[in-house]
């Protein structure tokens, strides 16, 4: 069977944020502990559960899109990113994906995307491992698929 394209527009996303340098995609296999730092988070598109061996990590959870008439498409993805180190280095990697994402265009590359705007955001409270946790809501304006 072949991948959804909201699989595919995920896959584009998490490229594109390691373009950007805000994190570490590898499209197949998995991370080790050593890869996924508190500069390069792991990315990983499998959303909404966090990884239990992953300190440090940017999850992709795609939510339901929004269909506007027979052209549009509107994407939302929620992105779950947490870090093992202060809560200013949280706070710092949650802004660096606002500022990379909020108010842009073509991004992720090849998905006809005319804007992306965040939505919402969230920073949770740090848990009992000491990780710090922000959900970040952004819509990617699109066309649809045909």
């Amino acid at each position: 069977m072949a991948d959804s394209y909201l699989v595919l527009f995920d896959r584009a996303l998490a490229q594109a944020l390691d373009d950007l340098e805000l994190g570490l995609y590898k499209p197949t296999g998995t991370y080790t502990a050593a890869e996924s730092t508190l500069a390069k988070p792991a990315i990983l598109v499998s959303g909404p559960d966090l990884p239990t061996t992953l300190d440090n990590c940017i999850v992709l959870n795609q939510l339901d899109p929004i269909i506007e008439g027979r052209a549009d498409l509107v994407h939302r993805v929620q992105i779950i990113s947490r870090l093992a180190g202060t809560k200013t280095q949280a706070r710092n990697l949650a802004w660096s994906l606002r500022v990379a994402l909020d108010q842009k265009e073509q991004i992720p590359p090849g998905f006809y995307v005319s804007w992306s705007t965040i939505f919402s955001e969230l920073a949770a409270t740090r848990d009992e491992s000491g990780r710090y946790t922000t959900y970040q809501n952004f819509h990617f304006r699109g066309r649809r698929p045909l």
